[in-house]
């Protein structure tokens, strides 16, 4: 196996090998189940020494990205993939709403353009169904969350697929708790109406327009209800 390892600089020492080692996992240079490098072997590469790198293995232990062996080494957890997901999804938990808005202001309205720009008229048409025939309730995610996430797969950019997927479920509970709200709800529909016919259009400024209003009416409604919350990701949001 060609491991990649260089010489780390005298700051955070202990964080600078925890980062090369998870960029090895996620690399795939270190597979699960993987065994380490003897410690003598690994400061040397590492250009550390012993007590720097025990603490940084030690960190990872208890992060269950390592386990150790008596007598036979260090080897990389066989869930260790499962385990990175994992925190990352605690990381998201703990975001707050607005954290959450400003993550879907930063490329929302770059999808719409990229849907104007490459989806065909058809998919297009397939988009206002989806909106005029909004999915039942009782369906496994919420009517927002298939709106999005269509858009997201016809800007044919996997990542803002991938945000949407991953998100879905906070974004779900966010909207499931507010759709109860029949006004809002409404209202939710009629903006989502309104950015399809922009994009059937063809004009990329009023679909970037009309995304970015109703980005602004989802902070808008959220700002309102962090008075009943602690503004954690379980707030009300639309």
């Amino acid at each position: 196996m060609s491991m990649k390892f260089s010489s780390i600089p005298n700051e955070r020492l202990s964080d600078k090998v925890i980062n090369q080692i998870m960029d090895n996992i996620k690399s795939g240079e270190l597979e699960p189940g993987a065994r380490l490098p003897s410690e003598p072997e690994l400061a040397f590469s590492l250009g550390v020494s012993r007590g720097i790198l025990r603490e940084a293995l030690t960190i990872l232990q208890a992060r269950k990205i390592i386990y150790r062996k008596p007598k036979e080494g260090t080897f990389i957890a066989q869930d260790v993939m499962d385990v990175i997901r994992g925190s990352r999804e605690i990381s998201v938990k703990e975001a707050t709403v607005m954290d959450l808005i400003e993550v879907r202001e930063s490329f929302e309205a770059k999808v719409v353009e990229k849907v104007i720009a490459l989806a065909s008229d058809e998919e297009i048409e397939e988009l206002m169904e989806l909106v005029q025939n909004p999915v039942e309730r009782g369906s496994e995610h919420s009517p927002d969350y298939y709106f999005h996430y269509r858009l997201a797969e016809l800007s044919r950019n996997i990542v803002f697929v991938n945000f949407i997927d991953m998100y879905y479920d906070v974004i779900d509970e966010l909207k499931t708790k507010s759709s109860r709200q029949k006004k809002r709800l409404e209202e939710i529909n009629e903006e989502h109406r309104r950015i399809v016919e922009a994009i059937m259009e063809r004009d990329t400024e009023k679909a970037r327009e009309r995304m970015n209003y109703h980005l602004y009416k989802v902070k808008e409604h959220a700002a309102a209800n962090e008075t009943e919350s602690d503004g954690n990701i379980h707030s009300t949001v639309e």
